[in-house]
């Protein structure tokens, strides 16, 4: 059995610890993963939206969400990271957690659909991911595939539940998408099972001293396919497999001016993006992963930091 070390950094009133081993409305429309609905795990069929969507690196994620960001903070060019955006502060606050703060956890068609409070969530939420840029905070990477969230999640026996964002495994240098062979998640956040769906699940999260004996109860929620060789997807433990009762899931509203936002871009009007079929079915990235802590927002601009 392969031995995990737990280190625990504190810094600036944070602790992390480390395992080491936009307005207006649109028509409404579907989400591209078929209607919202609890009960039997969705079968996409050959047709399905997934078989249609962008992949990640295509162009237009660096056209697409620009203007709509710009006036919400800024976008900066990153030494490690590339192209990515910055959320003003203002707007976020110190304490900023993608997938943490700002909104919550819904659930249907077989997937965790987070529903961003924020004017922007639309966008940087479900396209794209978040990355941990170090003294500036949490920086978004730009991206054109759909996903509810694009989280890693970590489950165990002891009735808690962990989420982080998932690292991009790109960056976008002089317009031109990179690859990037070690990405990293960083920012794994805990509640107990019970409180995956409350109103305001950041208030629920675990902290010291208990978040690190709950991290090292967990374990990464092993990665499968669906049935389609089609559909990519970041496996997540089903409410059901949490011990979470139906009439305790809240279900993704599809009718949320958000959501609708999101959806109406996912797919490339039927053709495939740049004439390029994604390449689903691959392995994951091997990651390295901080499985407890919640990086706070440090610097909103480059100014700032001087």
């Amino acid at each position: 059995m392969k031995m995990q070390r737990l280190l625990v950094i504190s810094a600036a009133g944070l602790s992390f610890a480390l395992l080491v081993g936009c307005g207006g409305s649109v028509p409404e429309i579907e989400s591209p993963v078929g209607e919202v609905h609890h009960g039997a795990q969705y079968v996409p069929s050959e047709t399905d939206i997934f078989a249609e969507q962008f992949p990640d690196t295509d162009s237009s994620a660096l056209d697409q969400f620009r203007t709509e960001l710009e006036s919400h903070g800024s976008w900066e060019d990153d030494p490690r990271l590339g192209t990515v955006w910055y959320p003003s502060r203002d707007e976020v606050g110190r304490e900023f957690t993608p997938y943490a703060t700002h909104g919550r956890w819904t659930y249907g068609q077989g997937e965790y659909v987070w529903v961003s409070t924020l004017p922007w969530g639309w966008a940087t939420f479900h396209y794209g991911r978040w990355m941990f840029s170090g003294a500036r905070g949490w920086a978004w990477v730009p991206g054109r595939r759909y996903a509810g969230a694009w989280v890693i999640w970590r489950s165990g026996e002891a009735g808690y539940v962990g989420w982080g964002p998932a690292p991009a495994n790109w960056y976008w240098q002089n317009d031109v998408p990179v690859r990037t062979p070690n990405p990293t998640t960083l920012g794994f956040v805990y509640c107990r099972t019970s409180d995956l769906f409350a109103p305001s699940v950041a208030s629920k999260l675990i902290g010291l001293p208990d978040v690190m004996k709950v991290a090292t109860s967990t374990r990464p929620y092993a990665w499968q396919e669906r049935s389609s060789s089609l559909v990519p997807t970041t496996a997540s433990p089903t409410p059901a497999e949490l011990g979470i009762s139906p009439g305790d899931v809240v279900a993704t509203p599809g009718n949320d001016t958000s959501l609708q936002r999101a959806w109406l871009i996912a797919r490339p009007g039927g053709a495939r993006a740049a004439g390029v079929r994604p390449l689903l079915g691959t392995d994951p990235p091997r990651l390295k992963e901080w499985v407890a802590g919640r990086p706070r927002y440090i610097q909103s601009s480059a100014a700032e930091a001087k």
